[in-house]
């Protein structure tokens, strides 16, 4: 990894983000690596972000009863994140000041009122710098909350592996893996762009005040009927986002039911397919799957019915605020086209940006009390160290035990009823289960401690390690060869994954795309239900194939992928396809349709616009395709950075007796936060470079309503109507345009989590698997899978009455082309005899 240019950025570098030039412009030439990534400041370091909120933490537990973990983080990051709230709250009032502007040009265009007319230069000068200053206020503010997010997120990501590090056998019995991991991913990653939004729930009601209040000067009691509708309309807003609360609460105990059984199921893989199990395996995730998908389907509704709330409301607030208004007065045309400018901001205020605020807040403050239950849960206990003793000391002591429960009780795992257990010195232990933690020989002999060269060729020695190339040798008995594909490639270009993505993903590309195709022509209120209804349709069936694939692959292709990236896909990933894809998809949509509209409507009013068009989407499409190049790259390297958060976590919970035993949850701890570390410096380095892509955005559209502005002040003769609606369409185009760029972008990153999925989908199969699909049962039950009737057995003359088995000769690797693990092993089983098999720990 490289330094960071952000170390010696200037303040100008540091406001336009342009210190990410050279990796943007690394990633547009050439294919970005780990190594082309900067080193991460140490005030995003997880060493000092977890021992800041640890402090903090056990300050909270040491001085009060009740603890509450959201006092600690308000100690770590609370005025950072006022100050960039101020910073969004004084670029959001800018909005509110454009229209008076905008009024007052509009004004003139009015044959009688020449004293306007000679300012209107200035007017077009002023109304331009507000949008430079919102612009230099905006983007700094929101990228400030995304970075305290961020870190927020790695500082309760420590605390909660250190808490596991402690917990009791007790407690652990009772957590899976996979709630863990939906703690930390589904949970967490909340507050990596939730943050910015959470401010606007006090913004949105002080913009609100101050946009009443203007429009009180302008159309008097009649502003209220618009508020009205606004109010009326949040408060249905408000139904839905309980009503959807209610789906997702529902939902997230099915999904948890999902991934434990998920996450057994690949911890496992090798039992699944020796037993055969893998259709009943299947049957069983399957139907959980369609449980937790009726309640998906119906959140994914009630999110449409909310998201659409906000593109049909516009209308007809404008309507109410000035329709009143004309039949009791009469209305002039500058009044009309304010009220608009005013009605458009207080519509994105009241149906999109507190409601948003308020899901925020209700799902970050759940997040936090989910952590804090789980901080709070019982902690293991160290045995009583005695140097006086020169032994194991049990002292009274009253338990009910097996061989295991002792032993576990004297390493302190377990607690006695009575009495004490003392010791004096170290304890060594030796799992009956063998547990390797990822790495190479060498990593696992040391095992954290310092090197001692003649210690370590001695362990080589006496485990016989010389001329053994593997860590472990499993015995693994199978009628199965390793598949030869050859319509699919098996061969990634960084060894990363064992598929890349081959010619039959882009027929799930491209049923995809087809499902949004229709709604380009035209998107009513019911026109986009199918769409939402069909992109979960796709979920349901990538998460069908994608399962069908990891339960059908051989274990030469499984063993070269962590359990914890696999386990991402399945959470994650699905999570990504189920919840944000079709909503995201569906805005950007709209939006669009929006855009076109209003560039069309304002290149008809005045055809010299047309042409400042004409280069400014020539100028977006460009930029786009420039900034996609690196940023598919960085999410990508993001994405295989986040795996191995999850697969040293579900790897500690493995072998944490043996951990705990040597005491090397320090070891383990750096290693987490190495991990940590990764992963946020290809993390933040991708929302550094959005926020450059967002920017330069937002200067090409400043430069275009400068354009639009002075144009129809220079050229507009036909009055304050033709320059009403250029003016308030260009300011329209302004924010909307943002939007639609931002949502393409995220549906871009969104479509990353397809790909992986689409990687999972093309693993080779094993020979002689059907590749058929099966139906989860209406009734849901599991009987019927459990029984697998055995045709043969009425055959009376076919099945034979005993049964042998004879290796000869048998070589096995883990993966092609790598070391024999086991070479010309030849032996014969008789009928009836027994034979037991036994892992061989070789380190």
């Amino acid at each position: 990894m490289q330094r960071s240019p952000l170390e010696k950025a200037s303040v100008f570098s540091q406001l336009f983000f342009s210190w990410t030039r050279p990796i943007l412009r690394k990633g547009y030439r050439q294919r970005l690596e780990l190594s082309d990534i900067y080193h991460i400041s140490s005030s995003d370091s997880a060493d000092n972000l977890s021992e800041k909120l640890e402090r903090e933490w056990d300050r909270e537990l040491a001085s009060k009863k009740n603890p509450k973990l959201i006092n600690a983080l308000r100690r770590c990051f609370f005025w950072r994140f006022m100050f960039y709230g101020i910073m969004l709250y004084l670029g959001e009032v800018t909005k509110a000041v454009q229209p008076l502007l905008l009024g007052r040009i509009i004004a003139s265009y009015d044959p009688d009122n020449k004293v306007e007319r000679a300012i209107a230069i200035y007017l077009g000068i002023g109304l331009c710098l507000l949008f430079i200053v919102r612009m230099l206020l905006l983007h700094p503010a929101i990228f400030g909350l995304h970075r305290i997010g961020m870190q927020m997120r790695i500082a309760m990501f420590s605390l909660i592996y250190k808490k596991t590090l402690k917990l009791s056998s007790r407690v652990l019995d009772k957590i899976s893996i996979g709630q863990l991991v939906s703690l930390l991913s589904n949970n967490l990653n909340k507050f990596d762009e939730g943050l910015a939004l959470a401010h606007f729930v006090w913004i949105a009601p002080l913009q609100v005040t101050l946009l009443m209040g203007l429009l009180w000067e302008l159309l008097q009691a009649c502003a209220f009927c618009g508020l009205a509708f606004l109010i009326v309309l949040a408060l249905f807003q408000a139904g839905l986002g309980k009503m959807m609360m209610k789906y997702r609460d529902q939902r997230a105990g099915k999904i948890n039911e999902r991934l434990v059984i998920t996450s057994e199921m690949i911890e496992n893989i090798q039992s699944v397919k020796a037993y055969c199990w893998e259709e009943a395996m299947e049957k069983i995730i399957e139907n959980l799957r369609q449980t937790e998908l009726k309640l998906t389907r119906k959140a994914a509704y009630v999110r449409y019915f909310n998201s659409s709330a906000f593109f049909f409301s516009g209308f007809f607030v404008v309507f109410l605020s000035v329709f009143p208004y004309a039949l009791l007065n009469g209305i002039g045309l500058r009044k009309i086209f304010t009220t608009i400018s005013f009605c458009i901001v207080l519509r994105m205020a009241v149906t999109r940006q507190f409601p948003w605020a308020v899901q925020t807040w209700y799902d970050s403050l759940g997040a936090i009390n989910k952590i804090q239950d789980f901080l709070q849960k019982q902690e293991y206990k160290t045995l009583e160290y005695n140097l006086t003793t020169t032994e194991v000391v049990m002292e009274n002591v009253t338990a009910f035990w097996e061989e295991t429960s002792l032993l576990m009780m004297i390493m302190g795992e377990l607690e006695p009823s009575e009495g004490k257990i003392k010791h004096s010195g170290r304890i060594s232990f030796c799992s009956q289960f063998s547990w390797i933690m990822p790495g190479t020989i060498k990593e696992n002999i040391i095992f954290g401690v310092s090197y001692d060269e003649y210690r370590y060729r001695s362990v080589i020695k006496a485990c016989q390690l010389e001329e053994v190339a593997a860590s472990s040798v499993v015995l693994w008995l199978l009628p199965k060869t390793l598949p030869q594909d050859k319509g699919n490639s098996t061969k990634s270009a960084n060894n990363s994954y064992a598929v890349i993505i081959t010619s039959t993903s882009s027929y799930y590309v491209f049923y995809i795309y087809v499902g949004v195709a229709d709604t380009l022509l035209a998107l009513g209120l019911f026109r986009g239900l199918p769409l939402v209804h069909t992109l979960i349709r796709v979920s349901k069936i990538l998460h069908h194939k994608m399962l069908q694939s990891v339960l059908q692959a051989p274990m030469s292709t499984l063993n070269t992928l962590k359990a914890g990236g696999i386990l991402n896909r399945f959470s994650k990933d699905i999570a990504v396809l189920d919840d944000l894809l079709p909503l995201t998809i569906f805005d950007f949509i709209q939006l669009l349709l929006i855009v076109i509209g209003a560039v069309v409507v304002v290149s008809v009013l005045q055809p010299y616009i047309f042409l400042a068009t004409v280069p400014v989407i020539a100028a977006f499409i460009l930029l786009r395709t420039y900034f996609l190049c690196t940023s598919q790259q960085l999410k990508q390297l993001e994405s295989e950075g986040r795996s191995p958060i999850f697969t040293h976590l579900v790897t500690s919970l493995k072998g944490l007796w043996t951990l705990r035993a040597f005491g090397r949850q320090p070891y383990f701890e750096t290693l987490f936060h190495k991990a940590l570390n990764l992963h946020t410096a290809n993390w933040f380095l991708y929302l550094s470079t959005l926020r450059w892509f967002q920017m330069r955005i937002e200067m090409i559209f400043v430069l275009f309503f400068i354009a639009v502005t002075f144009i129809s002040i220079l050229t507009t003769g036909e009055g304050e109507g033709s320059a009403g609606i250029i003016l308030t369409l260009a300011m329209n185009i302004m924010g909307t345009l943002q939007w639609a760029v931002n949502s393409s972008i995220d549906v871009d990153s969104l479509m990353r989590s397809v790909s992986r999925v689409f990687k999972f989908i093309d693993m080779p199969a094993e020979d002689g698997k059907p590749n058929k699909s099966l139906k989860p049962s209406k009734d849901g039950q599991l009987s019927k899978v459990m029984i697998i009737e055995n045709h043969h057995v009425k055959k009376d003359d076919i099945w034979p009455s005993g049964g042998r088995m004879t290796v000869k000769d048998l070589t096995a690797k883990y993966i092609d082309g790598g070391n024999a693990i086991l070479e010309n092993i030849s032996f014969s089983i008789s009928p009836g005899q027994r034979v037991r098999f036994k892992h061989c720990l070789l380190c």
